[in-house]
């Protein structure tokens, strides 16, 4: 039989009708699910082809260890099936010795049969012609003492000759009568042990094809990701390119409103009246701002590990995931200083609370306010959309300090509700 190379979880799912295809249980799907969709997540910065090059590498990167693990599983039942095999093919050959050797025996008892039979043939056909009662009445009719002692004499030895003939003669038989029989026994051993070494045989055979068709499946996902991968590649320069333009368009955004916080400070300063007043956060109070948004947290601030490029990369957010057109509302009351198309931040607001704390908007599908403008807490500034680098609809919320990015998390109710 040929030898079983490649094994997989389909010979470990003979057995269980409680697992589906490759050993994936709900349960795992749902981690496969969860794993697209932090992948999704995480390249909000990809292109269409990249994104999906990186769901098809978290759905093949969630299922591949699963049908790995089940090789080395896979592998014994393999190997129990061809042990259990050449097992049933031995019996199977001894059976048929053993078949072949009663055959003999019983030839040779028949043979033996044979040749007492002919050896004793004449005995027996004088025997039914009535010789013995002839030499009877000749040594009866003999004068001589003498001769008529040596003629019982060789009488008894002749029907002693033809009962041990008749011995002998049904000796044979018997014993060949019993050969015949434990041929008959062997026989059917014999067959009985090549049939369940043929079946032993076929399911292997059977393990064996379903290792193949599972084999190519795996390949298959193999050759997904391996295509994934090389879509990630080609686009990794262009990627790298898009991700600095966003971190220097974050710092160009970052000069602004410190300009903008000077600009106000100057008309304070000079005895303008300022829209903007204090912020009611109070700092990072942790309650003073209200969640912009009904929808739920998608993506942390902070930095991450790019799952395709295998580079550190920074969020300066928190997204929370909505339905597209969403009214997005203003985190505490403050100065519209931004308003307007920023690169990969798409349609984007940015409002000054004042002593340098400042809340942005970004990917907005429409924008309500527009610069200068002073809008109260909680009130409606635009709608959510997926305007430039965006994987869906979604917000992506910053909180800066002097310009500078910090976690919004610091500023917001720890129950993220509205």
């Amino acid at each position: 039989m040929r030898r079983i190379g490649w094994l997989l979880a389909v010979l470990l799912l003979a057995g269980s009708a409680s697992s589906p295809a490759f050993g994936v249980s709900q349960s795992e799907l749902d981690a496969v699910e969860r794993d697209k969709a932090e992948m999704a997540a995480e390249l909000e910065d990809a292109s269409d082809e990249v994104r999906a090059a990186g769901q098809v590498l978290a759905d093949t990167e969630a299922r591949l260890p699963v049908a790995e693990h089940a090789v080395d599983v896979a592998e014994g039942r393999v190997a129990a099936a061809e042990t259990e095999s050449a097992r049933a093919q031995r019996e199977a050959d001894a059976a048929r010795e053993a078949l072949d050797a009663a055959e003999a025996e019983y030839e040779a008892a028949a043979a033996a049969v044979e040749a007492v039979r002919e050896s004793r043939a004449s005995m027996f056909a004088a025997t039914a012609r009535g010789v013995e009662l002839l030499t009877v009445d000749a040594i009866l009719a003999s004068g001589e003492p003498q001769k008529a002692v040596d003629g019982l004499s060789y009488l008894e030895f002749m029907m002693e000759g033809k009962n041990r003939a008749v011995e002998e003669v049904t000796l044979s038989r018997r014993e060949a009568a019993n050969a015949e029989n434990a041929a008959t026994v062997a026989e059917t051993e014999a067959a009985e042990a090549e049939a369940a070494a043929a079946d032993a045989l076929a399911a292997a055979q059977t393990r064996f094809d379903e290792a193949e068709e599972a084999r190519l499946a795996v390949e298959s996902l193999v050759s997904d990701r391996t295509a994934a991968l090389a879509v990630a590649e080609d686009a990794r320069d262009q990627a790298q390119s898009e991700y600095d333009e966003l971190e220097a368009e974050s710092e160009r955004l970052a000069d602004a409103l410190r300009q903008a916080e000077e600009d106000r400070k100057s008309r304070e300063d000079s005895g303008g009246s300022s829209s903007g007043g204090g912020s009611s956060s109070g700092g990072s109070s942790g309650s003073g701002f209200v969640v912009p948004v009904d929808g739920w947290k998608s993506s942390d601030y902070g930095w991450r590990h790019h799952p395709i490029y295998n580079t550190a990369r920074f969020h300066g957010g928190t997204d929370f995931a909505a339905g597209s057109g969403t009214t997005i509302h203003a985190a505490d009351s403050g100065t519209v200083v931004y308003a307007g198309w920023n690169a990969g931040y798409g349609q984007l607001t940015c409002i000054s609370h004042g002593g340098g704390l400042t809340t942005c908007y970004a990917h907005q599908s429409s924008i309500w306010v527009s610069y200068g403008e002073h809008v109260s807490r909680d009130e409606g500034i635009g709608a959510v959309g997926t305007t430039g680098d965006s994987t869906g609809p979604h917000l992506h919320f910053e909180v800066r300090v002097n310009g500078e990015r910090v976690d919004p998390l610091g500023y917001l109710p720890s129950c993220l509700c509205r």
